[in-house]
């Protein structure tokens, strides 16, 4: 009798401890409750895109991603669309008490399509932002978004998107999630020095790059930034060996006579969905 007595008292200290541990998790979940919220889909022809924001309370803080989801052989650009294309461009102006600061670009990847190639996103990109409620009631968070979603053909695409602070004040962990999961995407800013080699302009209207670059990291692509007058092209990969990787962009475009060199350009090394930004 004493037997099953242990055994019985064993089991109930068992269920006792897994409940404490289920009643422990519910406790820390709902004392700290994620404030977020998230749009409405909207239509782009080419897929569909919302918004995603995430208040802290204490701060007034705003974190927020605008996720695009691209159908299948669909495509957008980056910031700079080299020879043409319509760059992602993120309106906040008609926003109420809401003050926003630039939006980000996760690193881009080489695109390949019938009228040419350029620096852009497939399936799925997610453009982090930051800002601030100047108000803790009666503010909204307005998004005016022009975009260019291209298959066989190229055309711009606009959605409204809005977000009121009574929202913010949800449960949205979902939210929290994308925005982190958004920031670890975009390139981190590093010293020239360590990732340039060298460069070399030629009279042909190239500029051969010379980056440092680890093999072993994967095949790297290259996007270079200038005026927006000179139409770069993503550079073109001409040889890697264990430590570097050296690049051909061609600067016939920018105006005649132009000391290439003597201007500042902002160059993005990428390697899969990794990418590291200089400027010199």
């Amino acid at each position: 009798m004493q037997k099953y007595t242990v055994e019985i008292f064993n089991v109930l200290k068992l269920h006792t401890a897994r409940f404490c541990l289920l009643f422990a998790c519910i406790f820390l979940l709902n004392s700290n409750i994620v404030h977020a919220a998230s749009s409405e889909w909207q239509d782009l022809g080419g897929g569909k895109a919302r918004v995603l924001a995430h208040l802290d309370p204490a701060t007034n803080k705003v974190s927020g991603v605008v996720e695009v989801r691209l159908d299948n052989g669909w495509s957008t650009y980056w910031r700079y669309p080299g020879s043409s294309g319509i760059p992602p461009l993120f309106n906040f102006s008609k926003s109420v008490a809401f003050k926003s600061k630039e939006v980000a670009f996760p690193a881009p990847q080489l695109i390949t399509q019938p009228f040419g190639s350029y620096a852009g996103y497939k399936k799925k990109v997610m453009f982090p932002f930051e800002g601030e409620l100047l108000a803790t009631s009666g503010a909204k968070i307005n998004l005016d978004l022009l975009i260019g979603v291209c298959s066989e053909v190229c055309i711009p695409a606009t959605a409204k998107f809005h977000i009121d602070s009574d929202e913010l004040l949800q449960s949205d962990p979902q939210a929290v999630q994308a925005f982190s999961f958004a920031k670890i995407t975009v390139p981190k800013v590093a010293d020239a020095d360590s990732v340039l080699v060298s460069r070399e302009q030629k009279t042909d209207g190239a500029l051969f790059i010379k980056t440092k670059h680890k093999q072993s990291f994967g095949t790297p692509s290259l996007f270079v930034e200038g005026p927006n007058d000179w139409y770069l092209l993503p550079a073109e990969l001409m040889s890697q060996d264990e430590d570097s990787a050296t690049f051909k962009l061609d600067v016939s475009r920018a105006p005649k006579g132009t000391d290439i060199l003597s201007h500042k350009l902002r160059y993005t090394l990428v390697t899969g969905t990794k990418g590291i930004e200089i400027v010199r």
